[in-house]
């Protein structure tokens, strides 16, 4: 799926378009999700952090991240939330290579994490004589952090922030950009695959705007059976999956990405779905 673009802006519109990095930049995260299951709300949740970019040479990129921080969560989840923060310090600092296109081709300093990682699991090990949930979720966790790599690249705050855009693929423009998979969320530990569009412009003030809409495929193979054991008795209806997604990205006069909002919403039928959206700033200060 590819979005038209007319000529002018494929060429002396965007001519000053070339997608840098600052030598230091910061950037508020703020992501606000929503979890319906049935007529009530299930779980509505509003989390922060700050990401430090730090850029390299030859597309490398550290990235230093900020204890989130929770303003708002179900008081039920606050024992994970806690085993999660510690869990998060093994990845506070993340050295990534990009591709051309300026997607995450791979984490490069995964030595280090799994060393973090292998001292974190030992501290955790008092939650896993706790409660067999704990030790589920830790032991999920361990799993991820042994496919670094492969993890990094599904989580949707990565593919968000390092977003594939075709006008940086090379140089030039072009205007398909790959189908794209992530994990989904109402199926845990399934993948989906989207596909995306785009339109870029000039912005008034002088930098550039692009616009992107995503859609999952309708047909994702194993949801329907998977919904039919897990889902199907409690909802009653039908599976009727729909993922979709939206995203502003503007670019100042630097061509230095300013802010992103991003909406993804996952949706099982119209009793159970799944909304989340992303909040990226630049700190200006």
């Amino acid at each position: 799926m590819t979005a038209e673009m007319n000529s002018e802006e494929h060429n002396g519109d965007l001519s000053g378009f070339k997608y840098a990095w600052y030598k230091k930049a910061q950037y508020k995260i703020n992501i606000k999700s929503y979890l319906t299951l049935g007529n009530g709300k299930a779980n509505q949740t509003e989390i922060e952090e700050d990401w430090t970019l730090l850029p390299g040479e030859y597309n490398q990129i550290t990235i230093n991240s900020s204890t989130q921080k929770y303003i708002e969560a179900d008081a039920q989840m606050k024992p994970f939330y806690e085993i999660l923060e510690k869990i998060n310090k093994a990845t506070d600092v993340l050295e990534i290579s990009l591709h051309a296109d300026k997607s995450v081709n791979e984490v490069t300093n995964k030595d280090d994490i799994l060393n973090k990682w292998s001292k974190i699991k030992k501290d955790l090990h008092f939650y896993e004589l706790i409660k067999e949930s704990y030790e589920t979720f830790i032991q999920i966790y361990d799993k991820e952090f042994n496919g670094i790599d492969h993890n990094i690249k599904q989580n949707l705050l990565y593919q968000i922030m390092f977003y594939p855009l075709p006008a940086f693929r090379g140089g030039g423009f072009v205007d398909e950009i790959p189908e794209r998979t992530a994990l989904s969320t109402l199926f845990p530990g399934e993948k989906l695959r989207y596909s995306s569009q785009y339109n870029i412009s000039k912005d008034e003030e002088g930098g550039y705007i692009v616009k992107l809409e995503g859609k999952g495929e309708d047909n994702q193979p194993k949801f329907e059976t998977i919904y039919k054991d897990k889902y199907q008795r409690t909802l009653g209806s039908s599976l009727k999956y729909k993922y979709s997604s939206e995203g502003e990205y503007k670019y100042n006069q630097d061509s230095v990405l300013s802010e992103i909002i991003f909406h993804v919403k996952e949706e099982l039928n119209e009793k159970m779905f799944y909304v989340c959206r992303y909040h990226i700033k630049l700190n200006n200060k």
